[in-house]
């Protein structure tokens, strides 16, 4: 293991929520301490745009906003891909607007990712969630950029967008939203309690009053009574915000060079597939939620490879995954996020056994308050 490997994992060690030694003392009041400035920063700039509103760009469309209050994956992504589908079925002209995390256009004011026809940018130069989106979304435009005001305008201004899904929002106060829809990893919804670096919340748990909707992801991951438990703690904090329940449910999996040039065979799920050890290659914000969904697919995982979120695969990784392919004898099963960032010409050369995990998220209960709500903003505003 390298150092930055055990320093990562005794990170998340110490950031979770368990039982710590008394030699983790140390680190753990260090820790302590940078949270007590963090959390003070947070709310300050918080304060700086609830006070004084005018700071907030407001924007000729209605804002929607998909976020959490923790770091990790929680499902913004195929959230974000279902509304937006289901938004310009109903006939509303929509544009999705991605922060383009860690990829070259990030700063750069405001990109295109794609226009609704064509995919402009790679993966590393808009984004792993972006380019994955950009390809789920045909019909709908895809823009990147750190400041989400610039890409709104531009979204409003190029596409004529009148609903805008503002991604990974929640802390994102310099744009004006309409609804803000927090989502809740039910396997693990708070953390140990503590904003960072201490633990994983982005901001102290008050501040979930501002939710307009709650959907906790995930729920076929956790007993009913941990439902009901979250519930009781996202009341505490938000009385009135209705809270819905969501599923990660596979949809497919499918060959990486087939998924790569857009070819889904007849069976989305192969059975003779299901008789295979699978090793899980991953590179998210909570890779044990992936395993899990593939077991509960029916798949055996004989192993897993994990990388830091939103690694870049680079040659030295494709011939790692060949050589434990081999070694364990097992095909190698990936995420459609991973995907967009994996070189299709090594894994042709390599010959890699890859496939790609398609993943919808379905909502299995309150889908009916969250219609009534957007409903009522959609009609209000346009």
């Amino acid at each position: 293991m390298s150092l930055r490997t055990a320093g990562t994992a005794y990170f998340h060690y110490l950031t979770g929520n368990k039982e710590h030694h008394w030699w983790d003392w140390p680190a753990l009041l260090l820790l302590s301490g940078a949270s007590w400035i963090y959390r003070k920063a947070v709310i300050m700039k918080y304060r700086s745009f609830a006070d004084h509103q005018e700071r907030q760009e407001r924007l000729p469309a209605v804002v929607i906003s998909l976020g959490n209050i923790t770091v990790g994956g929680t499902g913004k992504t195929p959230m974000a891909c279902m509304l937006a589908k289901e938004l310009s079925a109903r006939g509303w002209r929509v544009a999705l607007l991605n922060r383009g995390y860690h990829s070259k256009r990030e700063k750069s004011g405001a990109s295109v990712m794609s226009d609704g026809r064509m995919v402009l940018l790679t993966a590393e130069e808009g984004g792993d969630e972006a380019s994955l989106m950009a390809r789920s979304l045909m019909g709908i435009p895809v823009l990147v950029g750190r400041d989400r005001a610039v890409s709104g305008r531009m979204a409003v201004e190029k596409f004529d967008a009148q609903v805008l899904i503002l991604d990974d929002g929640f802390q994102h106060w310099q744009l004006y939203r309409d609804v803000d829809v927090v989502l809740v990893d039910g396997t693990n919804p708070f953390g140990n309690g503590h904003v960072l670096p201490r633990g994983i919340l982005r901001e102290p748990l008050e501040h979930l009053s501002r939710a307009d909707i709650f959907i906790i992801t995930k729920v076929d991951q956790i007993t009913q009574e941990a439902v009901s438990q979250i519930r009781e703690d996202l009341r505490r904090y938000n009385a009135s915000a209705p809270v819905a329940l969501s599923v990660h449910k596979p949809s497919a999996v499918l060959p990486f060079l087939n998924w790569d040039q857009g070819l889904h065979p007849e069976d989305a799920i192969p059975a003779g597939l299901m008789e295979r050890p699978v090793l899980a290659v991953s590179a998210l914000g909570n890779p044990a939620s992936f395993e899990e969904t593939l077991r509960g697919a029916g798949f055996t995982v004989a192993g897993v490879l994990r990388y830091e979120d939103h690694h870049h695969y680079g040659p030295s990784d494709i011939r790692r995954m060949a050589d434990l392919a081999a070694e364990k004898q097992c095909i190698l099963v990936t995420t459609e996020k991973d995907a967009v960032k994996l070189p299709a010409d090594l894994v042709k050369e390599y010959n890699l056994p890859l496939y790609v995990l398609a993943i919808t998220l379905e909502i299995v209960e309150g889908q009916e308050q969250i219609d009534a709500v957007l409903q009522s903003v959609l009609e209000d505003k346009l």
